[in-house]
């Protein structure tokens, strides 16, 4: 939620599909050390049609939605991010506890092992500095799953 327009780099977007996201501040690194993080596919394409349909030039890029339907200037609250999600899960026929935005991040990874994606490739995205703890991820994925599995037929 703490991201803002200016955060986005969308200069290439148009020829590559990339958007680069600047961090400023996260867990392990601040402003001296603002991390880009690319973003692609169909994430960068709704990041650009909100930034479009919402008007956003400058300013917070997430921001809370009047009962009239009109995007305000605000930025949105860390709660009204999980009413958001809550409310998302339970159109998509899950219960609203299904999910945290917390638990998007570990699921990004549970997902990249599952898509056998190398961890070190899964941990520049997901900014986890200890190998340790994003292994936890990995190994939380059905060991049917894992290709290691095949080595030994």
């Amino acid at each position: 939620v703490a991201l803002n327009r200016a955060d986005i780099d969308s200069e290439d977007f148009a020829e590559t599909g990339l958007l680069r996201i600047r961090l400023l501040h996260t867990k392990t690194s601040g402003p001296e050390l603002a991390l880009r993080l690319p973003l692609k596919g169909r994430a960068a394409r709704a990041v650009m049609r909100w930034i479009a349909v919402a008007r956003i030039e400058d300013g917070p890029l997430f921001r809370p939605v009047s009962q009239a339907d009109r995007v305000l200037r605000r930025r949105l609250s860390a709660d009204g991010l999980r009413q958001v999600l809550r409310h998302r899960l339970v159109l998509a026929g899950y219960p609203a506890e299904f999910a945290s935005p917390h638990g998007l991040r570990a699921g990004f990874l549970t997902q990249a092992a599952l898509d056998h994606t190398p961890l070190p490739a899964a941990m520049q995205l997901s900014l986890h500095r200890s190998v340790q703890q994003a292994q936890g991820y990995y190994a939380d994925v059905d060991i049917a799953e894992n290709p290691a599995t095949d080595l030994l037929g």
